[in-house]
């Protein structure tokens, strides 16, 4: 091999390495934690008989629960998934907010296929999960 292959492959060492670093040094989204736990394990104030994680699981295709910090400071846990809403096929974002003192949450905000819940519609979502829900339990009996 020439000087020159030698420098070029050197170099695509050097890049790929690189490349390697950025991706594995690239912000993971956080999927586990006590943030989370708290929303899966709590219960929303008008639905106290089934948790969040097993209303939404059972009403959500490929559920994802994700955390972040806010730049406000708040403890963010955001669901996605797909759902039927309104007799459309669709993907839901919700977002709750965990008070760390008191380890209860709320319900914050909610996107339908990139729109902007209004408060009626987010009562409608979540009354809906809650029905599946209780609709799959009686199917189940």
């Amino acid at each position: 091999m020439s000087l020159g292959n030698h420098v070029r492959v050197f170099i695509c060492v050097v890049f790929m390495g690189v490349l390697v670093g950025v991706v594995y040094n690239a912000k993971k989204d956080i999927t586990d934690n006590e943030y989370i736990e708290t929303v899966k394990e709590g219960y929303l104030a008008s639905f106290s008989e089934v948790s969040v994680r097993n209303a939404f699981n059972y009403a959500f295709f490929e559920p994802y629960w994700r955390y972040y910090q806010a730049k406000t400071g708040e403890h963010v846990v955001e669901l996605s998934g797909d759902i039927t809403f309104q007799g459309e096929k669709g993907h839901a974002i919700l977002q709750f907010v965990v008070d760390e003192q008191a380890s209860q949450f709320t319900a914050f905000a909610m996107k339908f296929n990139d729109v902007v819940l209004s408060a009626n519609e987010r009562r409608m979502l979540i009354s809906m999960v809650y029905e599946t829900w209780h609709m799959k339990q009686l199917a189940y009996e």
